[in-house]
This record gives C-alpha cells, sequence and structure tokens, in this order.
C-alpha cells in the first residue's frame, strides 16, 4: 500500500503492532490509546515454524494460520496483504 493507504488503514497484525509502538506527542491521546503488546518468541529465520512465519508472536492466530503460509492478496487497489485473519 502507499504510505497514506498504510498509516490510515494498516491491516497485517504486525503493522498494526509496530505503529501502536510508534509514541504519540499528545500526552492525552497517548495516555488513552491500546497498545499491541506482542507476545511469544520470534519465528527463526533459519528454521520458520509451518504456516505464516507470525503465528507464533500473534494470539489471534488460528490453525490455518500454523498450517498454511498465507498468500498475497489484493485488499483494496494498491493494498495487498498476506494473512489469513484479514
Amino acid at each position: 500500500a502507499d504510505r497514506e493507504e498504510l498509516y490510515h488503514n494498516p491491516l497485517h497484525p504486525y503493522t498494526q503492532a509496530l505503529f501502536s509502538a510508534v509514541p504519540v506527542p499528545d500526552p492525552y491521546v497517548e495516555d488513552r490509546r491500546q497498545r499491541i503488546i506482542l507476545t511469544g518468541d520470534p519465528p527463526s529465520p533459519a528454521n520458520p515454524p509451518p504456516g505464516c512465519p507470525f503465528n507464533t508472536r500473534w494470539p489471534c492466530a488460528g490453525d490455518l494460520c500454523r498450517q498454511q503460509v498465507p498468500e498475497w492478496r489484493t485488499v483494496s487497489p494498491g493494498h495487498y496483504v498476506a494473512c489469513h485473519r484479514v
């Protein structure tokens, strides 16, 4: 996706987690926003888990995520994602 679409409509769980880690300069907004804290171990690039390589870090990963690598697909013009849950 282009930067505007990605910033205003992050679809992949990892992108959402990355954006939630960016501090907001407004203390009122910063205190009230919800952060996405990733748990689990980062996958080994040399020995990735079966299925989606992100499934070890995302609490919403389902059986399909642990069995099958997601394919890139178009979700809107110019916005692609490889995630079973989107």
